[in-house]
């Protein structure tokens, strides 16, 4: 048995890193809110170019979607939006009960979104890649009617991570 990861858990352990860098937990709300990003699947793009060596072409990426497009809007979506609802002040309800209820709601949500990343993971084995530069793939997933300077922003510091990340894995590691 091989004590390498599997596709699933590398694509994960690569956007949770990601996401931790400089400015990107900003960029994924602003895209995801104002532009109707899918922060997973753009995610998984960037992992696919950096980590794979894989570049989308827009025909694969339309396939991506509507494999992954049930099951966003069946879980994804509708967790998100309910978590989301909680967050504010209400009187009906203790604010520690809903906190509670809150939280166990954001734990089903990352487990939705961790399943996409499995199914996206499992999809990308056999893609061809071939696409564009990811500059053009990422700025692809933002509508026109959508652009505007904090969705331009975004872009640019999405981008700017990916370039990092896309250093830092060429870099040889430190010695001890």
């Amino acid at each position: 048995m091989s004590d390498r990861p599997s596709s699933a858990q590398a694509a994960w352990a690569f956007m949770l890193d990601f996401y931790r860098r400089q400015r990107v937990p900003e960029a994924c709300l602003v895209l995801q809110d104002e532009a109707g990003v899918d922060v997973v699947e753009m995610l998984m793009l960037v992992h696919a170019d950096i980590t794979l060596g894989k570049r989308l072409s827009g025909g694969e990426i339309k396939a991506l979607r509507a494999g992954t497009a049930g099951w966003r809007e069946d879980a994804v979506l509708p967790l998100r939006a309910i978590r989301r609802k909680l967050k504010a002040a209400r009187q009906d309800t203790a604010e520690s009960a809903k906190e509670q209820l809150r939280t166990e709601i954001k734990k089903a949500e990352l487990q939705a979104e961790r399943l996409q990343v499995d199914f996206i993971a499992r999809w990308l084995e056999n893609a061809a890649g071939g696409g564009p530069a990811l500059e053009a793939t990422l700025s692809g997933l933002v509508p026109a009617r959508s652009r505007n300077g904090a969705v331009e922003s975004a872009l640019a510091n999405i981008l700017a991570a990916a370039e990092a990340a896309r250093l830092a894995s060429t870099q040889p590691p430190a010695a001890p």
